[in-house]
């Protein structure tokens, strides 16, 4: 039994029998306030087992001035809820000063985003990672392109992970103003950039961290899974599941302890 407060019980997954799962993994938003959560596969047409991992927490800053100041859709990007948006909002060059800066505890192998007003405009998306010393290059492949235009659908943004991707604070890595929250964080630090501004109306209804290790953890059929789930910085923010062969579909439901119930 699910170990939550009456009425503090939600489902995170897509409603009426679950998220739709394939070979292609996806990545599921955890509601902010979640404690528990608990896992049950179902339909597998072919399928015989179901993998999952944690995805780390991500911290997600746009900038517009090189730093100086940001804005923060950390939550907004990983709260599960339609109604709060990562706004790309003509999002400009690197040159100009813009760029979007995502940080978590552990490596990760990309991003997935869920995109709620696409891009048009053609862009080429661009990424950086530290390596102790400096910013260098990423080799990404933008499953969020089309036509030449990033964050034109939805899709996993991911990348050859480095070898001597290093931890660092935000005041080294991109030279953060102090006052930027958890600017002394030593975290694994992505810069993103464009190469030409975005669309005014872009807008993404998530971006949630895709595992660094594709060597998920597996459930045969027949297996329903619960555990205990913390959600924030240096914990985990959302979940990924694919299945074997074929189809299923995944139902997650989460509780929340928190005295005030599920805080988005």
């Amino acid at each position: 039994m699910l170990n939550g407060p009456l009425g503090e019980i939600r489902s995170a997954t897509t409603a009426g029998g679950g998220t739709a799962l394939s070979t292609t993994a996806v990545a599921i938003p955890i509601p902010d306030g979640t404690r528990t959560v608990q896992y049950i596969p179902r339909n597998y047409a072919t399928a015989v087992v179901l993998k999952l991992a944690r995805n780390p927490y991500l911290l997600v800053y746009k900038t517009t001035d090189l730093l100086a100041t940001i804005t923060d859709y950390s939550s907004a990007a990983q709260d599960g809820n339609a109604a709060t948006d990562v706004v790309l909002s003509s999002l400009d060059t690197l040159a100009n000063g813009d760029a979007l800066w995502i940080g978590g505890h552990l490596p990760f192998r990309g991003i997935q985003v869920d995109v709620d007003a696409a891009n048009a405009t053609a862009s080429v998306l661009a990424g950086h990672y530290w390596d102790g010393n400096s910013l260098e290059a990423l080799t990404v492949t933008d499953g969020s392109d089309s036509g030449g235009a990033t964050f034109a659908i939805d899709g996993a943004i991911t990348w050859t992970m480095p070898t001597d991707w290093t931890r660092g604070k935000l005041a080294t890595v991109g030279s953060a103003a102090q006052s930027i929250p958890h600017n002394g964080v030593d975290l694994y630090w992505v810069r993103l950039t464009v190469s030409a501004a975005l669309d005014s109306s872009a807008t993404l209804n998530s971006l949630l961290a895709l595992n660094r290790s594709i060597a998920y953890a597996e459930y045969p059929v027949g297996f329903a899974v619960e555990e205990r789930f913390q959600k924030g910085l240096g914990y985990w923010g959302s979940v990924e599941a694919l299945v074997d062969a074929g189809t299923a579909s995944l139902i997650v439901n989460c509780a929340s302890q928190h005295p005030t119930g599920f805080l988005s």
